[in-house]
């Protein structure tokens, strides 16, 4: 992997130039996507939420970050065993931070996969990747399974309707989370058939290299992870507005489930801030109150971890070519 990374390819500039072209078409469509949402907005209103608005709230949610950034590190180093001995909190601290610093500006956080690998030692990147990818399923999985829930919450009034598709989703959801490994077992004989590359033989197998305990783990601390989430997102909408954890639930849930498949902008830039705002007015949220808590929980979760994590860059030398081929063949 290293030989390699050394090599010059005359069509890596071009390369290159292709994801700047789709990094600025991305941040652009964000960028629109935002100004409409916020050109929606009374401003005086946003002022005035700003200005009634509970410290105490905007705090607690701001504290929680440490849980969340927490969360996602024990995670992190529970996963780590299955690809070195003794993996230590600060190196898979140092590993999450850095890959929220490096996904923050990617599209679809693609970042986060370089930066997680990038920072572990004594381990074959490929694996790593696998793992990360195993990671982001099983959020995915978790925040598809809370989102199509909520979303059958506010469009069907029949609580037993409700419970009923809240079963079906939730035992599919967990049948699925915990079968990953089984699909990665599909993709190595697809590979193994058609494709032949070793490089995506290493990612598939990363990604079926927890036992059975460990995904179960795992999956736990997914779970307290959408918790927190819901929880920070209560809190900074409680802070300008009335509104009960519930409500906060089905909102924030079905909230990140839209914008976990509209990928379509740099950190989420606009959508997250007009899916706020249409799903919190159901239950009579002001634009203001939802777009402020919309865009604390960007600042609090995204920002400053993104700031922090530059920290951890001063060891890595990384470079345009060097992202390049990171993706060309994760050996």
């Amino acid at each position: 992997m290293e030989a390699e990374l050394n090599k010059t390819d005359p069509t890596e500039p071009e390369k290159v130039w292709k994801k700047f072209i789709s990094l600025a078409a991305r941040l652009t469509v964000g960028v629109i996507v935002l100004y409409f949402v916020v050109s929606l907005v009374h401003w005086q209103n946003v002022i005035i939420a700003c200005q009634s608005a509970d410290s105490r709230f905007i705090l607690l949610a701001a504290l929680l970050l440490f849980f969340n950034i927490g969360v996602r590190t024990f995670k992190w180093r529970s996963m780590l065993r299955s690809v070195k001995n003794a993996p230590t909190l600060t190196e898979a601290f140092g590993s999450v931070m850095l890959g929220i610093s490096l996904g923050s500006f990617t599209p679809g956080e693609l970042g986060d996969f370089a930066g997680r690998t990038l920072h572990i030692t004594d381990a074959k990147r490929s694996h790593l990747v696998g793992l990360v990818l195993l990671d982001k399923a099983q959020i995915f999985i978790v925040t598809s399974c809370a989102g199509m829930v909520s979303l059958a919450c506010l469009t069907f009034n029949n609580i037993l309707i409700i419970t009923l598709i809240a079963i079906i989703i939730v035992s599919l959801s967990g049948v699925f989370i915990m079968r990953l490994g089984m699909i990665a077992i599909l993709g190595l004989r697809l590979n193994a058939s058609r494709f032949q590359k070793q490089w995506l033989k290493n990612i598939l197998e990363g990604i079926n290299l927890l036992k059975s305990q460990q995904v179960f783990k795992t999956v736990l601390y997914t779970l307290v992870f959408h918790c927190i989430l819901i929880l920070q997102m209560f809190c900074l909408i409680k802070g300008f507005s009335k509104i009960s954890f519930a409500h906060a639930f089905i909102g924030t849930s079905a909230l990140m489930f839209v914008k976990s498949l509209l990928p379509i902008s740099i950190g989420d830039l606009g959508i997250r801030e007009a899916g706020s705002i249409y799903f919190f007015s159901i239950y009579n949220i002001s634009q203001a109150a939802a777009l402020n808590a919309s865009l604390l929980l960007f600042f609090i979760n995204i920002f400053i971890p993104s700031l922090a994590g530059i920290y951890f860059l001063r060891h890595q030398q990384i470079s345009a070519f060097k992202f390049v081929q990171f993706w060309k063949k994760p050996g």
